[in-house]
């Protein structure tokens, strides 16, 4: 088969959704499947080629305003002009479109309707119901955006300046419904985790819409985590958080889950963000900074514990996963696409409050049998729910029942 792979980012600079996008493109490739990846590049109008770990990747640029708002709008029909002129370009080298984010999936399905080439259509996060993705407001889990609520979104990104903006609450609202009607309009919708597609039940057909997690290749996640074992292996024993250092990562947690927990153990720190002077005040914790990949799974490798106190409703976090496919015992806060991916207290331990979790790190650290026993459970259940031959196959299912819809709607028009 051959899979043209649009996506907003891919590596080697991108957060989870690129790196997602990167195992998935060689997974493909892995089966026998071509695979060209493409994505839009701000800032320019060249369409420039690269490699990346031997998967071919074309940038599509693209000019917009910075100004808010406008660059929004903008971006849209940039891409439309730009992007989706390339795919349609290329439509007919390629058997399916299978595009990765809000961006892409716009583009492609402008495409489809000039090449009628099939699009499947992952969605990661919560772009199609919420304003900025998150479904997070005034630190807490929010309600779809409508009407009000959207005014009280802009209020806590833009503060007072939001007062002027009612004006502009007819193009958010339309905007929403644009990004939904994408959904409806991709032979085939794929949401990472079963509460990523409790949000898009309503707007993509249930025939329609299918959950796949991201793949992670375990045996390369350890060859990665391993690069620096001999110096590994001198470190003390500590526990690690990875991510933003903010309050939907649960950051703002930390040090009274220490504190509450009175576990002795250093807390590394692998991220940057608004809470890090914070932080950076608490003796048992270490900040390093952003890392690179690998030095961020060589951390996890060799790590007593992964602290995952993220309060929003996380899609289907990649640093889980990684953790599962190493081993590592983990504690997540009991929310969004956790549940897919951790058991409580058979491949890892979930709470809802920083005292649960004070008290589940308690236990974990003075029960070397727990750990054993979660760090296992923990690989089996990545090879059997997540790696790539199982995540791939249904993959290749939903492709071709895509492309057997396309071709279907294509014979009755």
């Amino acid at each position: 088969m051959k899979i043209l792979l649009a996506t907003d980012v891919f590596p080697p600079k991108s957060g989870g959704s690129g790196w997602s996008a990167f195992y998935l493109a060689r997974a493909l490739a892995q089966r026998g499947h071509v695979v060209r990846v493409v994505m839009p590049r701000a800032g320019s109008q060249a369409v420039q080629t690269r490699a990346y770990a031997e998967i071919e990747v074309v940038e599509i640029g693209y000019r917009v305003s910075n100004m808010p708002g406008l660059r929004a709008w903008q971006r849209t029909r940039a891409l439309e002009k730009t992007f989706s002129a390339y795919l349609a370009e290329c439509a007919r080298e390629f058997d399916v479109i299978h595009a990765q984010h809000t961006l892409s999936i716009g583009a492609a399905i402008a495409t489809k309707r000039i090449a009628r080439i099939p699009v499947v259509s992952t969605v990661r996060d919560y772009w199609a119901v919420c304003l900025y993705g998150t479904l997070w407001r005034d630190d807490a889990i929010c309600p779809i955006c409508r009407g009000g609520e959207i005014t009280r979104c802009l209020r806590q990104k833009y503060g007072s300046a939001a007062n002027f903006m009612q004006p502009a609450l007819p193009f958010v609202e339309r905007e929403l419904r644009r990004r939904q009607q994408t959904l409806r309009d991709s032979d085939a919708v794929i949401a990472v985790s079963e509460y990523v597609a409790q949000s898009l039940r309503g707007i993509a057909r249930a025939a329609q819409l299918h959950v796949i997690p991201n793949l992670i290749d375990a045996a390369e996640t350890r060859r990665l985590a391993t690069r620096d074992a001999a110096d590994a292996l001198r470190a003390a024993p500590y526990l690690l958080f990875i991510g933003k250092l903010n309050a939907l990562k649960g950051a703002d947690w930390l040090p009274q889950i220490l504190a509450q927990s009175g576990v002795a153990a250093p807390l590394v720190v692998a991220g940057d963000g608004e809470l890090k002077t914070a932080l950076a005040r608490h003796q048992q914790i270490e900040l390093r900074g952003w890392l690179s990949n690998a030095e961020t799974l060589t951390l996890l490798a060799r790590a007593k514990a992964l602290l995952f106190p993220a309060r929003w409703a996380e899609p289907l976090a990649r640093t889980l996963l990684e953790a599962q496919a190493l081993g590592i015992p983990t504690i997540a806060c009991d929310t969004g696409g956790t549940r897919d991916i951790i058991e409580d207290n058979v491949n890892g331990l979930l709470a809802n409050s920083i005292a649960e979790f004070a008290a589940a790190l308690r236990r974990l650290m003075n029960d070397d049998a727990l750990r054993a026993r979660l760090g296992e459970n923990a690989k089996r259940a990545a090879q059997a729910k997540f790696s790539p031959r199982v995540v791939t196959e249904k993959l290749e299912a939903v492709y071709a029942r895509a492309i057997q819809h396309a071709a279907l709607n294509l014979s009755d028009s």
